[in-house]
């Protein structure tokens, strides 16, 4: 008797795994736990193995220079900076006598410092500064420009900023926003922009701000954490770029000084001219080129019913492509999504759109998506 212990317990193992094999036999393998409609995210941490159990597979190394932006504290403590008097274009407010007009009229702002120090950036000054220069290049006059630096990006001052956009944008023009700084996450559908001075503009401040805007194309750009969040920005006729989906970091690469977005949608695509044109057609080699080099770090694209968004002002001369793209290390991908392409994700759900409405977009973290009919 004592020669037959254990015998069951080995027949039954025997059998399971006949039944395995006869099961996998008859179904066919399951689906790949790396299948992503073609679409990397985020890496994430690798997952401990247990004894005994299959060796989980290891996280891809991230790229040279890679630095994820960390999330700012909750409160900061350290006294904040001396603030400078804000440009010279917001010391009128409320702009009375301000005639709206077309044209390109932007509003740029980066915040690479913040109190105490621990929580800075060191690549959202340069973004800024880039997009300031594609705008110049693209022949958008200075006095149409607003580029708002460090301790001068107090919430007032960025609120007031997007008056002046509102204020001085007519329905044929195109209006520009940007943002590269810190974000912080409120909750599960709340997220806020994190001024110079610790204070906050949550997207729902932000929304009832741009509701005054009557450009009929604008462009939202957010070089930032949970940058596609911000959908409450959007309306018809208005495309948000973001750096990141909406639970998501985004990441700086020190090798370039820049976020990816910046480096390859603005720098690259726009002042290098390898993707002249629209906004979408620039995010389009953006997003293949990233792809290309830095998978796992592409941007997001949410376009609300939105045209072609160019940001030449209409009749003026086209630039001239800088030299520096004769003599870029890489080549240029095959051309990205552009305006008409179809969506690289699933379809949001829910329905309209348009400051403090319905939220189309929230549910989406990767690709282009199309919101509105």
């Amino acid at each position: 008797m004592e020669g037959q212990v254990g015998r069951p317990g080995i027949r039954t193992g025997v059998v399971a795994a006949v039944v395995t094999l006869v099961a996998a036999l008859v179904l066919g393998p399951g689906p790949s736990r790396h299948s992503r409609s073609g679409v990397r995210s985020v890496r994430g941490p690798a997952v401990a193995s247990r004894a005994g159990d299959p060796v989980a597979e290891a996280a891809p190394a991230p790229p040279a220079g890679d630095l994820a932006i960390t999330p700012p504290p909750d409160h900061f403590d350290a006294p904040v900076q001396p603030v400078p008097p804000p440009p010279a274009s917001l010391q009128r407010d409320p702009w009375a006598g301000v005639v709206p007009a077309g044209g390109t009229w932007a509003v740029v702002v980066g915040i690479d410092h913040y109190p105490g120090g621990g929580h800075d950036l060191r690549s959202a000054v340069n973004d800024a500064k880039d997009v300031d220069q594609a705008l110049a290049l693209a022949t958008v006059p200075a006095d149409h420009r607003l580029l708002i630096q460090n301790s001068q990006a107090t919430a007032a001052v960025i609120a007031s900023s997007v008056d002046w956009l509102a204020a001085h944008s007519s329905p044929d023009a195109v209006a520009v926003f940007f943002y590269a700084g810190h974000v912080r996450k409120l909750g599960p559908d709340s997220e806020a922009v994190v001024a110079a001075d610790g204070g906050l503009l949550t997207d729902t401040d932000l929304a009832a701000h741009f509701s005054r805007l009557r450009a009929g194309r604008a462009w939202i750009g957010m070089a930032t954490c949970y940058g596609a969040a911000f959908t409450r920005l959007l309306a018809p006729g208005r495309v948000l770029t973001a750096a990141a989906g909406p639970n998501q970091l985004a990441y700086e690469n020190e090798s370039f000084g820049r976020s990816y977005l910046v480096e390859y949608m603005v720098r690259q695509a726009m002042i290098e001219g390898r993707a002249p044109g629209a906004v979408q057609s620039a995010f389009g080699y953006a997003r293949a080129a990233i792809s290309r080099d830095y998978p796992g770090r592409e941007p997001v694209e949410i376009e609300d019913q939105a045209p072609a968004i160019e940001l030449r002002p209409t009749g003026a001369p086209a630039p001239r492509p800088s030299a520096a793209s004769s003599s870029s290390q890489s080549q240029a991908p095959p051309p990205g999504p552009g305006p008409s392409s179809p969506s690289t994700t699933a379809p949001p759900s829910g329905g309209g759109s348009g400051s403090g409405g319905s939220e189309p977009c929230r549910r989406v973290t990767l690709g282009v998506v199309r919101c509105g009919p």
